[in-house]
Parts: structure tokens; sequence; C-alpha cells
């Protein structure tokens, strides 16, 4: 399958990217910090710029406006994970920010073995994203990414950049077929050759092309190698603003996370507000079994982080998307008043790392099950957790005297805004640590349900946790085709619920661009019910069509035993030869008590031992213009 209108062999994309390059650059006092153990950093961070250069880097601390801190303070920088940052060119590792942090880069060989296209080449923007999700370096105060200790790798696809008319950096660039194919199928399938991670669980990608649908083979072969791989793949949304249909693909598959942009550093609160020029939905359907689309329908935006006014890493040699000009030579220049999704993008990407790094703890010392890895629950926990922005809008009405919406996700900023100190309360349990002879040890399980037995639901949970569940669609299952999972304790009225629910569309590729298809998509429901004298009446449902999300938030209207049920519907387009209507979930949830108790109680408790100390050293620069 070829993208309509292009040449299959040669593509012309730009990055998700920010403003235009200011020619005026600037090497500044840093300071960073050493993780090997306790006290946690008191600044571990990328700034943002809202005050200028004077003093530098005292803007927003983005790492913990996000909530990152939560992890950082338990020993959770990353370095369980490994994130791929795939886009046109390749992350600097020169920078003082980036020097060793990347540990494989990975472009077709066959191709830059011509040494006639600019395959590979380091670029501008690949490092500042590089550096935004996982920089790190050797002082006390620096620009430190979201997960400073993750294994980093950079995939490039680009094998030429487009001139700028209007300036000496690009963001137009070219690929191929296989030039685009190698990196992802090598992050995500193969794995690289010379690392000791066999696959990477996380991918982040800043870079995009008109595909409302979602129906154009790079799309279709993401998705599907996220399907496969079982990846945590984040996209940025773009930068065509604010009119509807204007998340451009990759983005707009259904299988990643897509992220739009907040502003600014200068609001109350910061990062409240969603970009003017963050792209939004609803995005167009297509149906590949009638070949029809259904124009402006569905959500495709999941979640938004900050992706304005941050102070990024910076790369002034010329290659990649720096086409002409001067080369400019520093390993501590630093661009302020960057903006675009592309940096939203890794932001939540690295905070996919610490949630890897954090489960995976927790899976190999045998607290909780292999299912805390799956893409679906660390996306529906992500989701779960995030805060609505002012105006945050889903399509939620009352009909019937249900809570009801077929929008889901709002179209500006999907659930809303990124709260890691939240997700980690959802997905590990209250934060909790004790040292005993000198080794710390951490709690997981506390008011949180990590999981439940079997793949149907189940009972007795805590008023927030996760699950990775299986459904059949009503029409294998009739009537038995809905999961129940009830609480353990009743809602008090004005309580506040948030639920989110997320599965796979199911695409496959084989090993060419030609191969990647469509196989199927299922519609399922999520549903709140409370228990009754007269039997369980329905409060909230989530129906969104032509999704592969659901989401709730809602005041609980009274108080009362509460559970939630997911729900197999039908299937939307199913082409397999021979149909398997099951789906796999991830659900997660949240709950706000109203008032808030003055104590949480212990439960499911479980210790891991994990032993940190901090060491600070100061390093100074001198100003540079």
């Amino acid at each position: 399958m070829s993208t309509p209108g292009w040449d299959s062999r040669e593509r012309r994309f730009s990055p998700k990217r920010c403003c235009p390059v200011q020619r005026r650059l600037f090497s500044l006092l840093l300071v960073a910090v050493v993780a090997v153990g306790l006290p946690a950093p008191r600044a571990h961070a990328i700034v943002s710029s809202n005050t200028g250069w004077d003093p530098p880097f005292t803007g927003t601390v983005i790492n913990y406006q996000v909530g990152a801190g939560t992890f950082y303070n338990l020993g959770f920088l990353g370095s369980r994970a490994t994130v791929a940052n795939i886009e046109a060119g390749a992350i600097w590792n020169g920078h003082e920010t980036l020097a060793g942090r990347v540990s494989e880069f990975i472009a077709d060989p066959a191709i830059v073995a011509t040494g006639t296209t600019q395959l590979g080449q380091f670029d501008w923007h690949a490092t500042m994203v590089g550096q935004t999700i996982g920089g790190a370096g050797g002082y006390a105060v620096y620009q430190v990414g979201i997960a400073p200790a993750a294994q980093l790798w950079s995939g490039s696809i680009a094998t030429e950049w487009i001139p700028n008319p209007s300036g000496d950096y690009s963001g137009s660039f070219a690929i191929t077929n296989e030039s685009f194919l190698y990196p992802y199928v090598t992050a995500m399938r193969n794995g690289a050759t010379s690392g000791t991670t066999l696959r990477t669980k996380i991918v982040n990608s800043s870079w995009g092309y008109d595909d409302s649908p979602g129906q154009y083979a790079e799309t279709i072969a993401i998705d599907a190698l996220t399907l496969q791989g079982n990846v945590v793949t984040v996209i940025a949304a773009g930068n065509s603003g604010t009119a509807p249909n204007t998340v451009s693909g990759p983005a707009t598959g259904y299988n990643g996370i897509t992220v739009a942009a907040l502003t600014g550093d200068q609001t109350t609160p910061v990062y409240s507000q969603v970009a003017d020029f963050s792209s939004r939905g609803p995005s167009d359907f297509y149906n590949p079994a009638s070949g029809t689309t259904v124009a402006n329908v569905r959500p495709t935006v999941d979640i938004a982080a900050p992706g304005d006014n941050l102070t990024l890493a910076f790369y002034g040699g010329l290659t990649g998307g720096h086409t002409s000009g001067t080369a400019v030579s520093g390993t501590s220049f630093y661009y302020p008043n960057t903006d675009g999704t592309s940096f939203a993008a890794p932001i939540v990407a690295g905070g996919a790392a610490l949630m890897v790094d954090a489960g995976t703890l927790f899976v190999d010392g045998g607290v909780a099950s292999s299912e805390m890895l799956d893409a679906r629950v660390i996306k529906a926990t992500m989701l779960a957790a995030a805060q609505a922005p002012t105006g945050w809008n889903n399509g939620q009405s009352i009909v019937g005297g249900v809570v009801t919406t077929t929008q889901a996700l709002d179209y500006a900023t999907g659930a809303g805004i990124l709260d890691l100190d939240a997700a980690y309360r959802g997905y590990v349990g209250d934060p909790s640590a004790v040292t005993i002879g000198g080794i710390t040890y951490i709690t997981a399980g506390i008011n949180t349900t990590l999981g439940v037995s079997g793949s149907a639901g189940g009972s007795g949970l805590e008023h927030r946790g996760w699950d990775l569940g299986s459904v059949l669609s009503s029409s294998t299952a009739g009537s038995g085709n809905a999961n129940v999972y009830s609480m353990a304790a009743p809602f008090a009225a004005g309580d506040t619920l948030t639920a989110a629910l997320t599965w796979f569309a199911d695409r496959t590729l084989e090993s060419t661009l030609e191969s990647a298809v469509d196989v199927a998509l299922s519609n399922l429901a999520l549903e709140v019910w409370r228990s009754g004298t007269g039997g369980d009446s329905l409060v909230a449902r989530s129906n969104a069509t032509y999704s592969s999300t659901e989401f709730l938030r809602f005041a609980v209207p009274q108080a009362g035993t509460y559970s939630m049920r997911v729900v197999g519907l039908d299937q939307i387009y199913n082409l397999a030869p021979t149909p398997d209507t099951r789906t796999d979930y991830g659900l997660a949830w949240q709950t706000i008590p109203v008032p808030e108790p003055a104590s949480l109680a212990l439960a499911g408790t479980a210790l891991v031992a994990v032993a940190i100390r901090w060491r600070t050293r100061k390093r100074y620069h001198d100003n540079t213009s």
C-alpha cells in the first residue's frame, strides 16, 4: 500500500517542530545531579523560559510541573527502560546533556553505505527532543530530561532535507520506504544488534504528514508494530492550530498516545491551557471494509503536556535540518522559547519510561504480574490520572438520567493534562518508602488495585487501580459480553470518578511497507453502574464508535456501591479470514474523594529493596551570545 499522490519510493514530510530557530545562542551556568542516592535532587528538570536569560534557568521546572518528582523521590529515573526517538535525524551526543546518553544509532545500513544521502545525520530538532526525553549530565542544576537514566536510542528516517527558502533551518525532508521502516522495525520488532536490550518498550516520534483518517501505510505500519511488540508509542499531534481535523499522521493511528501541547509558563496555573498552535480533532474515520470515509468523528488527541516556552539543548552543526548558513560549535548551547507538540510528546514518552522503570522493578520483584508493563495498561493509567484543564469537554451530557458521551475525549487535550504523580499513585500506589539498615524499601499497592486476576473483571477493588482484561463482542458472546469491576467501598456523593479504557486496532505488517494492512477494529463501551435495592442502575456510559479509547470523568451523583463494566459491542470491521472477536484492553480508574479523607488505609502491600543516594557538584560556564 503506497501513500496516495506520492511516489512510493520517496516521501516528503515535516517534523512536528518548534518555531523558526533564532540565531542567538547561549552558554549558561549549569548545575547537575549524579543519580546515586538519597536525598532526591532539588533541581532535576527541563526549565521554561518565562524569565528570559537573566538569571538563566529560573522558569517553571517542567519535570516537577508534570509530577515526575514522585518517581525521582523513590529512585525511579528510567534506568530499567529503553526509549527510542525515531524521526528525521539523529540526536547529537556531543551536547553536555547528551554525552554518552545515546546507546544506539539506528538507520538503514544499506542506504547509509551508499554515502549519497543524508540518512543518519545529527539534527537540531532530534537533539532537542532527545534531551527532553532523557538528557543528563554532570552538574547540579541543569537541563535534564524527564527520564535521565533511561537507555536512549536514536533512529533516523530522512534521506534528504529540503532547503528552507526563508531560513537556514529546514523542517521538511524526504524518506524512502526502506529508510522509514528500518528504524521502526529494528527498535520495535527485531531489536538493536549491539545493545543489551533486545527491543525498546517506548518509542517517541515527533514528525508528521497529512493523514486525517490514519489510513496511510506509514500510520498502519507504526500501529502494527505497536501491537506486535506491545510498545508504548508516543506521537506529537502536530502544530496546525485550532481548527478541527488538524491532527496529522502518524498521530492519527489508533494504537499510540497522541500528545497535544500546553501553554504557557506565565498563566495561572502554569501550563493549564492548550496552545493555539496545537492540532486537534475530531479526525476522519476510514473503513477499509467498505472503502468509505466518515468525516470528523474520531477523537485522536489522547493527552496534553507542556510544549511552549521551553529551554532546550541546541545543536548548530551543518548537518540534518541545518541546511545552510554558518555552523555553530558548542556543547553547552541552549535555545529558549522553544514551542511545538514535538516537545510535549517526549515529555510523555519520558513519563512512560518512569512508569516502565517502576513497573519493571515490581514485576521483577514478584510484586505484580507482567500485565503491569502492558502498553494498554500504561496508556490507560496515564489517561485516568490526567487532570482536566479549564474548558475541558468530552461531549458528556445527561441522557435519560445517564451521563453519556459518544466522543470520549476532549478534541484538543484528550484526557487532559499529564500528571505523573497521580499516575504513580494509580499505577503503583501511594508513595511510601522506609529505610532499614541503610536499604530503602519501596511499598507497592497502597490504596491501589494492582491488576485483577484473570481477564474478566473482579470485585473488592480499591477506588483507583488498573487491569488488563479481555472481552468478546456481542456477536460472539451475546449477553455475556461484559466484564464487571466492583468497588469494595462505597462512593460518597460528589466523589469524582475518572476511568479510561484503551485497546489496540488490529493492524499487521510483514517485511515491507506495502504489507501494512488493516485487519479489525473493535467497538467497546465503558459503563458505570450503581447497586441498589431494586437492582443495578446505569449511571454513566462512554461509547465513541470509531475510537480505541473510552473515557469518563464525572461527579458521582449519590452515595452508594458502584461498579464499572467493559462491554464488547461489535466489530466496526473485521477482514480476517477467521475473525477473532476477542479484544484485550487496559482499564484504569482514579477517584478524588469529596471531602478528601484525613488518612488512607494500607492495602495490598509488598516490599522491594532499592538503595539510592544522591551527590551534587557544580560547574560554571560563561554566557555566550
